[in-house]
């Protein structure tokens, strides 16, 4: 809607960035390694804590996309359903099926699963296995569901698998709490919003690779992005990208500070 008057060849800013597209920020990278070595030492368990938006899932994307062994690459995000359903979801993921018998109990899931686990070790893969929003599993998911996982990846050294739990900073807490399931994490990543440095490098880079001949966004109006927004790359994104529909409609030669400061009391309500 905006690119033309703004000369942009494509939107710079978008709620949805490929894998191969994402800004490699310090937290980012950070993130990363900590996975990257949990996977290749086959360390079991690891959380990835941070905020809504900060690229939690985006890092895991871009690593399953990087690495291929990393397969079945299984991204639960139903984390609130019943145990056996969890469960299910799990084993139908790790089966590479669309669904498990509903029939079928606890026991036999976690004997399929183990055979599956078996079979995709043997081809050289690595499955792994994302709980997403993992702040919202209870005790009885982790007790119930997690633990079995990480039990049945222990019982047989034959077998390669890690299960990473994704969630809020609240998680941390959450696992603290279980005794058993604290022992068996070995990696905590900690994802955070870009600093401002990254801010700036960020936003000018993404104008220029969308055709922008000039910055659009001045010096003040940066900052003011990075301050209101804390650095949350999903927020830079959607001030940025309201910024520019706004001095489209208002026919403005660039964005300042005062765009920003009135976009972010109203789509950023904390900011307010």
């Amino acid at each position: 809607m905006y690119q033309e008057y703004w000369g942009l060849s494509k939107k710079p800013f978008s709620y949805r960035t490929a894998a191969t597209e994402l800004y490699p920020s310090h937290a980012l990278r950070a993130a990363s390694l900590r996975l990257q070595y949990c996977f290749r030492n086959d360390a079991g368990a690891t959380l990835l804590i941070g905020l809504s938006g900060v690229g939690k899932s985006s890092v895991l994307r871009k690593m399953a996309a990087e690495d291929l062994n990393l397969r079945p690459f299984a991204h639960v995000v139903y984390p609130t359903l019943p145990c056996a359903e969890l469960q299910r979801v799990v084993a139908a993921e790790i089966l590479e099926k669309t669904s498990v018998d509903h029939n079928d109990s606890a026991d036999t899931v976690l004997l399929r699963l183990r055979q599956a686990l078996r079979g995709h070790a043997a081809e050289g893969r690595h499955p792994v296995i994302v709980f997403d929003e993992a702040h919202l599993l209870n005790d009885d998911a982790l007790n119930q569901v997690v633990l079995p996982l990480l039990s049945v990846a222990d019982m047989d050294a034959t077998l390669s698998c890690t299960v990473v739990l994704a969630g809020q900073p609240s998680l941390a807490a959450h696992i603290a709490r279980n005794a058993q399931l604290r022992d068996r994490i070995a990696v905590t990543a900690t994802m955070d919003g870009f600093t401002l440095s990254e801010t700036i490098d960020y936003i000018q880079a993404s104008v220029k690779a969308a055709g922008a001949e000039q910055s659009i966004f001045t010096a003040d109006a940066i900052k003011a992005i990075w301050r209101l927004s804390a650095g949350n790359p999903r927020c830079v994104n959607r001030l940025c990208d309201m910024a520019l529909l706004v001095g489209y409609a208002d026919q403005l030669s660039e964005v300042t500070a005062s765009e920003i400061e009135s976009l972010a009391a109203e789509i950023l309500p904390a900011a307010a």
